[in-house]
């Protein structure tokens, strides 16, 4: 049997597992106007389709070890998103991934998370290298990555969208640190 999935504090976060009681905050997230505008899929899920997605991401850690996290805040517990790791069966890569209510937009906690989530996938996996996918509109996001320490390598095809490509070695992550 694999081992929980681990709970991580940040100087201001809680990156924790996802419950299926997440579901109608993460939903009112999801909602927010645009805020899945550079996602390949941008329509709003039901509420139904947030319920399935928090399954999947559970799903997720149990065949691989590592997955999204639900990002609350250390304070008030909200929840602000997610942020973590997951599997690109496509190119057999592990990609850092975040999503930030933009109520919390410019505080830095989607970096915060994202280092928290390098640092796992590193220093418990052993990773050699983790990617971040982006929309090449996306500006906010690519700043995020060059922050938790990704370098741009060329753009690509990912999801069936055209992205930005980014990635950090084990490496060159450990030596920012």
């Amino acid at each position: 049997m694999k081992p929980q999935i681990p709970t991580l504090p940040t100087t201001h976060l809680t990156l924790r597992a996802f419950r299926l009681e997440d579901a109608p905050a993460l939903h009112a997230i999801l909602s927010e106007k645009d805020i899945l505008q550079y996602f390949p899929n941008p329509q709003t899920p039901t509420l139904e389709q947030t319920q399935r997605f928090i399954t999947h991401q559970l799903e997720h850690w149990k065949n691989h070890d590592f997955g999204w996290w639900a990002v609350t805040h250390r304070d008030t517990r909200a929840l602000l998103g997610w942020n973590g790791l997951q599997y690109l069966p496509e190119t057999d890569e592990v990609e850092v991934g975040f999503l930030v209510s933009k109520a919390y937009w410019g505080k830095g906690f989607a970096t915060e998370g994202a280092i928290a989530s390098l640092q796992f996938g590193f220093e418990e996996h052993q990773l050699d290298a983790i990617v971040g996918i982006v929309h090449p509109k996306n500006l906010a996001s690519q700043k995020v990555l060059k922050k938790s320490g990704l370098k741009f390598t060329r753009d690509d095809e990912y999801f069936g969208m055209q992205v930005q490509r980014y990635e950090v070695e084990a490496a060159a992550f450990k030596k920012k640190k």
